[in-house]
């Protein structure tokens, strides 16, 4: 993974701030009742700033799952690991950590565009935190930590079920609980199963 730029960021940080204040707006009037207008308005920002960064308001909650795996990958790249268990715990916890910033209705729009949109990134096996799980996985496989016939497609389905899971019920409870600690303690709970 390279790292990303000062630049980068700032691009990444405007585009997230254009989708929080969107998504709030969308969730106090409703999707059709917001213009682009509106949200550049309480972003403060120009209407060329927007369509440097977005097409169209559609297209906001469709690119937000690409913007947090980029801040994530960012959040996780000088973690050094502990063990396997604890590894995958962290990785899992630091993106609900994230999300948990960004704001419970965020996530919850995502979930809701995700599920009416062709656009399935969400659920892509090649996102970073798949390909992270792969090597950790993997190393745990190839040191014997896990079993030899370990099926690691398999296994990384079920944990990213199980990350999925918590974060839309904490979207279903308007975030009030603590994201990440909840994911770290679901998680160990899953991770027994295979250890």
């Amino acid at each position: 993974m390279n790292a990303i730029t000062h630049r980068q960021r700032q691009a990444i940080e405007t585009k997230l701030k254009i989708t929080r204040i969107a998504i709030n707006l969308f969730k106090q009037r409703g999707f059709s009742d917001v213009t682009v207008r509106d949200i550049c308005t309480s972003a403060s920002i120009s209407i060329g700033t927007f369509y440097h960064h977005f097409e169209s308001k559609e297209e906001i909650v469709n690119t937000s799952h690409r913007q947090m795996d980029r801040l994530w990958e960012e959040r996780i790249s000088n973690y050094e690991g502990v063990n396997t268990k604890e590894d995958i715990i962290f990785h899992f916890a630091e993106a609900g950590r994230l999300i948990q910033e960004l704001g419970w209705d965020l996530a919850a729009a995502s979930y809701r565009q995700l599920i009416t949109s062709h656009n399935k990134y969400a659920v892509q096996n090649d996102r970073p935190i798949s390909n992270v799980m792969r090597r950790i996985i993997g190393d745990a496989i190839a040191s014997g930590s896990l079993p030899a016939d370990t099926d690691q497609e398999e296994m990384i389905e079920v944990l990213i079920r199980c990350s999925r899971g918590v974060l839309f019920d904490w979207c279903l409870r308007n975030g009030e609980y603590d994201l990440p600690s909840k994911i770290r303690s679901d998680m160990t709970l899953v991770l027994n199963n295979f250890f």
